[in-house]
């Protein structure tokens, strides 16, 4: 029978109680039965899975022509197709809800603390509710956890070994993983330092004000993107708009202007080349686009639509900006004082010396060991009386009387040791003592302990620091960078060189930031989980993007970017026969100009959300960006329509 301990895990919405034991079975065997269905499925026969997804030419639609039939015959041939774009648009959906999620999961740890400040929940303990809230509510968790859902229903329909080779063999990871690699490379010191030190210079040009930072940011940051590829440029733009800009506390319709405005310009700054922008390179080989192609028919413009959309937002803005100069400006003066006159160094010096004050001018270290000498001995009583019933003198023959006997009805092993009863309890008490008095002096003391004793101290605040970064190590940085991206098709290598990276910032580590691999990771699985729902939306999208005129092509192809990933709307174009040259621009254009609509809608777009979620009040909005994004897709939209 199982303990009744196991009764008292409190899940946040209700205890788990009665039911605790069966879930405990379920999950008992499910870990049996898991393993042993992945092991019956093999290693995924190639030819028992090269149908699914079902090949577009393999539905019986060849005369028709209404988008509508062809699509209602597709599912009426094959039922999974609803079920996939069913479980893919309860994933956006879900995204949609995500603020409201983390807003609950808040409001459930709050109360769960309030509970432990009144007793009636244990020290320490956490509300596993909200904890379960928080996760559902990461956007960038949504479709990594829906691709589960997904991968239940492939095996449902067809069996574990089509969904095995699915996953395996025609799910193409590499972007996902190359943006883990470059969101690394492109967040760290040197890399920010040097990008800063170039906009700085063109932001001085014109004053070096908060408009001037701005505006530099958000122009110079997205058309980087068509030489370090999107995903850097996008990790690059916002953290300095983290630093520059948010950091000031905008009010929130600047907040997601500024945010929509980045999300647009990086979608479409990445364009000048073709190599940068995850919606080119899926058309660049298969197409024979080269660079320039992307010049002449998608740079320009783009750098147009990027002064246009900024110009217009200013001016709408510009009042608010005005408010908000003010403040940076004494934000500016006082970094300026504070690096001029009053450097880290200097004051840490001075209160280094509160270490020898505490010490020898106020005594306060032996002041704390008489502290701990009588807590020592009221807990060496306490636990005495526990043992033997009553506090006694352990040095008297009763102590040791009392304790041998003890030890000997508790423990059966007592009579093999070399020692007697209360040396055995003295041992294990004042070890265990040493301890957690340690611990305790750790978290709240560090300073009076021995230094090889003393815990590792993480600087709040290092990320922040003033120190020089030599040029050198900002070279070397350049080059995994340039290495990643002359890779960026060959994960081994890319990832490779990734792995070496993190052993170089080891060895140079005093000139570098804490290195969060958390979010570059969390980018990753966000994109991971879309390309797999995204391989098998294929049927309905084709007959969109196949049937339709270069304006209507175009706008459907932005609109359907807001659903999708604007590579995947791309990808889906080249598989179209017969396509004129104007369609395929026609179609490139309208993904690249709805790549800020949505989070889902470009690629970079989860990474530059990561980074700036946290200053927005519950988390941002879907439904408000793309509220604010509409201005500038439309604007964009327009612009490389009527210069088609």
């Amino acid at each position: 029978m199982l303990n009744d301990s196991w009764t008292k895990i409190h899940f946040g919405f209700r205890p788990w109680g009665k039911h605790a034991k069966w879930i405990l079975v379920v999950l008992l065997v499910l870990g049996v039965a898991l393993p042993l269905l992945a092991a019956g499925g093999g290693g995924g026969d190639p030819s028992a899975a090269t149908q699914f997804p079902p090949p577009l030419n393999g539905y019986n639609d060849k005369k028709l022509d209404g988008i509508l039939e062809i699509i209602m015959l597709r599912a009426k041939e094959q039922p999974f197709n609803v079920v996939a774009t069913l479980i893919f648009f309860l994933a956006i959906m879900h995204t949609f809800l995500s603020a409201r999620l983390l807003d609950l999961s808040h409001r459930l740890e709050h109360k769960h603390e309030d509970a432990i400040d009144r007793g009636e929940a244990k020290a320490g303990s956490v509300h596993m509710g909200a904890r379960l809230l928080h996760y559902l509510g990461e956007v960038e968790a949504v479709f990594g956890i829906w691709a589960l859902v997904l991968m239940g229903a492939i095996t449902l329909f067809f069996d574990w070994t089509t969904t095995k080779y699915y996953i395996s063999h025609d799910v193409n990871f590499t972007e996902p993983l190359f943006v883990i690699a470059i969101m690394t490379l492109s967040s760290t010191r040197p890399i920010l330092k040097l990008s800063e030190l170039l906009m700085w210079r063109i932001a001085n040009f014109f004053g070096g004000m908060l408009v001037a930072w701005w505006f530099t940011i958000l122009t110079v940051g997205p058309i980087l993107g068509s030489f370090i590829t999107e995903p850097a440029a996008m990790t690059i733009s916002a953290l300095l708009l983290s630093q520059k800009f948010y950091k000031l506390n905008p009010k929130e319709s600047l907040k997601y202007g500024t945010l929509a405005l980045l999300f647009v310009n990086v979608s479409i700054g990445g364009t000048m080349t073709h190599f940068a922008a995850p919606p080119v390179l899926m058309v660049a080989g298969p197409w024979n686009w080269d660079l320039t192609f992307m010049v002449t028919n998608f740079g320009w413009k783009a750098v147009i639509c990027i002064l246009i959309v900024n110009s217009v937002y200013y001016y709408f803005f510009r009042e608010d900006l005005r408010k908000l100069q003010l403040k940076y400006a004494v934000v500016r003066l006082g970094n300026q004082l504070r690096s001029a006159y009053m450097p880290s160094e200097r004051m840490l010096a001075e209160f280094e010396k509160t270490e020898s004050i505490l010490e020898k001018e106020l005594k306060f270290g032996e002041r704390l060991d008489d502290k701990f000498e009588h807590i020592k001995s009221d807990i060496r009583n306490k636990i005495v009386k526990d043992l033997v019933g009553k506090v006694v003198d352990l040095n008297s023959p009763e102590a040791q009387s009392l304790f041998d006997k003890v030890f000997e009805e508790k423990f059966a092993d007592f009579r093999k040791t070399p020692m007697t009863g209360v040396e055995l309890f003295e041992w294990a008490f004042e070890s265990r003592f040493a301890e957690i008095k340690e611990h305790e002096m750790g978290r709240a003391v560090p300073g009076l302990l021995p230094k090889r004793s003393r815990p590792t101290y993480i600087d709040p605040s290092w990320n922040m620091r003033e120190d020089f970064v030599p040029y050198w190590v900002m070279l070397v940085h350049v080059l995994f960078m340039a290495w990643t991206v002359a890779n960026a098709h060959y994960p081994v290598l890319f990832m490779g060189g990734l792995l070496f990276f993190l052993g170089f910032t080891s060895v140079t580590k005093h000139y570098q930031n804490y290195l969060d691999l958390k979010v570059p990771v969390l980018v990753g699985f966000f994109l991971a989980g879309l390309v797999i729902h995204g391989g098998v939306q294929a049927w309905w999208i084709e007959p969109v993007l196949g049937r339709l005129g270069e304006l209507p092509l175009m706008f459907g192809a932005m609109v359907l970017t807001a659903f999708n990933d604007n590579a995947a709307i791309t990808y889906l174009a080249t598989l179209v026969p017969d396509l004129s040259d104007d369609l395929k621009i026609a179609v490139v254009a309208g993904a690249v100009t709805g790549g800020g609509l949505t989070v889902i809608a470009n690629a970079p777009n989860p990474a530059g959300l990561s980074i700036l979620k946290g200053f927005f009040d519950g988390g941002v909005s879907p439904v408000k960006l793309l509220q604010y994004a509409l201005a500038p897709t439309l604007i964009t939209f327009a612009v490389f329509y009527l210069l088609l």
